[in-house]
């Protein structure tokens, strides 16, 4: 691929997760032409709330981590497989880790976030976190060495009972049949703190199901390769807990990926602080997408629903900029919340529905297929649920 043989500056994207795989495919439904470049540093996307599934053997990896070069072959984008490593605003170009320069007419960063282990020290060392199919990976190793193994008595501490953390307890437990005990721990006083209530209480009730144990109001104070330590949010010493763990997982803490290119748009906070049209004042070329941004005036969450809806605004405004025409403000619409709550068992609220169970995990499916990327991947997939034998 020549990139100097282009016929006009492309509209690049950094960072292929739902932020800018979705501005890209807005874009292409809207194209004028111009060439539209992709660069991430994996070869896959992947579709993150279906790796509980993935993880269960439900779904398989073609499904839920399709390849970006399959993607942009049937969509119509240029994808490249490579590290910005410096943006020149001046210049209007990117710099990437194999020395390639790539001039752009309007920049997309969404580079997403990744576990963050710097919030207790030995969790790097100890501890997985479950973002990436690298994390997958070692917990499908767990999960076959505690069923193949009777030596497996100590229990996995899951940190953090956001939906993460909830589901993959819920999961882990399914897998394992109820043999290993599972110690969910936070440090709010309820589990899933920002969800919507029905689906709260369903979680408890599929928790109460299982062999998992709530620590509420506790956080990891320490770790080494044996043990433990939790102690409560309200510092009461003689309160603290030394537990002989297996495994630990994170899923408390994430930060931006740790990338050159970001270094001099970061706040004191380590994200981005954009305005109502994600983007910083002073680089009206250059757009900010997903978990990696906020805004004081037009607060949102953090889920893969926001860095969509905020991906396909994105790419109206590219095309309202190159047309000389008004931006638009992003609003959050609140689509509702899904939530996997074991094998073949999920929890709905949204949709103008409250559903949970069998049917619930279903609609779950269908809806996730709906927004995947790519028409004969989804067709694929729709198909394979249809006449599996499952």
């Amino acid at each position: 691929m020549d990139l100097n043989n282009l016929k006009s500056d492309p509209i690049v994207v950094v960072g292929g997760g739902f932020g800018g795989l979705s501005t890209v495919q807005a874009l292409l439904a809207r194209s004028d032409g111009t060439p539209i470049i992709l660069i991430d540093q994996s070869s896959r996307f992947l579709f993150k709330p279906l790796l509980y599934e993935l993880l269960s053997g439900e779904l398989e990896l073609w499904e839920v981590a399709p390849q970006y070069s399959a993607l942009a072959s049937e969509l119509g984008f240029i994808f490249l497989q490579d590290c910005v490593l410096e943006v020149d605003e001046l210049e209007r170009k990117i710099i990437t880790s194999s020395d390639t320069e790539v001039k752009y007419s309007q920049l997309v960063i969404s580079t997403g976030v990744t576990t963050d282990y710097s919030l207790v020290g030995g969790l790097r060392e100890y501890a997985y976190g479950f973002s990436n199919l690298n994390d997958l990976l070692r917990i499908k190793e767990l999960i076959t060495s505690i069923n193949n193994s009777s030596n497996y008595t100590k229990p996995v501490v899951i940190s953090g009972a956001g939906p993460t953390g909830v589901e993959l307890a819920c999961k882990l437990s399914d897998l394992v049949d109820n043999r290993l005990e599972i110690y969910l721990v936070d440090k709010g006083s309820q589990i899933l703190s920002k969800s919507k209530s029905f689906n709260r209480e369903k979680a408890i009730d599929a928790i109460a199901e299982r062999n998992i144990k709530i620590y509420l109001e506790h956080y990891i104070e320490s770790i080494n390769e044996n043990f433990i330590e939790l102690s409560t949010v309200h510092n009461e010493k003689y309160n603290s807990l030394k537990i002989n763990y297996s495994n630990v997982v994170w899923t408390a803490g994430l930060k931006p990926c740790r990338l050159k290119l970001l270094d001099h748009f970061l706040d004191e906070n380590k994200k981005i602080k954009v305005n109502q049209f994600l983007q910083i004042d002073d680089c009206q070329n250059i757009f900010f997408v997903g978990d990696i941004v906020f805004c004081e005036n037009y607060p949102f969450p953090s889920s893969a629903q926001v860095a969509m809806q905020q991906g396909f605004l994105t790419a109206q405004n590219i095309i309202s900029l190159r047309q000389g025409n008004k931006l638009q403000s992003f609003q959050f619409e609140d689509l509702g919340e899904m939530l996997s709550l074991g094998i073949g068992n999920a929890s709905i609220t949204g949709y103008g529905i409250t559903l949970a169970g069998p049917l619930a995990f279903k609609i779950r499916y269908w809806a996730y297929l709906m927004r995947m990327p790519g028409f004969s991947l989804s067709f694929k997939s729709a198909g394979s649920r249809l006449f599996s034998k499952k």
